[in-house]
């Protein structure tokens, strides 16, 4: 992990040509070590359709993280529709570059991502599903608000995985 510097950030919206910046992060052992491990190319390219697709109707906010010193995406992040035991919810999750991991980035785009969702105000509660074992992304959710509901064993991209459920009460 770097140090802490004050960096700006922007989330743009993702579009196709996005594809490959998921697929870069996404088969990445190191970004992956806490989501199962890398995920196959074709999969990811088929998740990213479907997330432009419904960005595209209004139903998630697929986003790529910015950098002003860089022209190349630091990550991504998302607000989206997902069920967690059969109910519906609204989830967000994140993937960042290891080269800005450690600076501030994840939490600047996991604000600006919340300040947005208030203003839009159509959304009450969202949750985040971390692994327990990703210290980094379970101190993230605790600085932004959310509250610890507990931790189980949740299906993820065809694997199981050990996560903490975070939730945050928006209004």
């Amino acid at each position: 992990m770097g140090s802490s510097v004050t960096v700006r950030v922007t989330l743009a919206a993702m579009n196709e040509s996005d594809a490959e910046l998921r697929v870069r992060l996404e088969t990445d052992p190191v970004v992956m070590r806490y989501l199962g491990g890398p995920r196959e190319a074709d999969d990811i390219r088929r998740v990213h359709a479907s997330s432009i697709v419904e960005a595209k109707r209004g139903e998630c906010w697929a986003c790529k993280v910015m950098i002003d010193e860089s022209d190349q995406p630091a990550g991504t992040i998302a607000l989206f529709p997902s069920t967690h035991h059969g109910e519906p919810i609204y989830e967000v999750g994140w993937i960042i570059d290891p080269a800005w991991q450690g600076r501030g980035v994840v939490s600047i785009a996991l604000q600006t991502l919340l300040d947005r969702a208030r203003r839009a105000r159509r959304f009450d509660v969202l949750h985040a599903f971390p692994a327990v074992d990703n210290i980094a992304s379970n101190r993230l959710c605790r600085k932004s608000g959310f509250e610890l509901m507990g931790d189980e064993l949740l299906p993820w991209a065809g694997r199981e995985l050990h996560c903490n459920h975070w939730q945050l009460q928006l209004r």
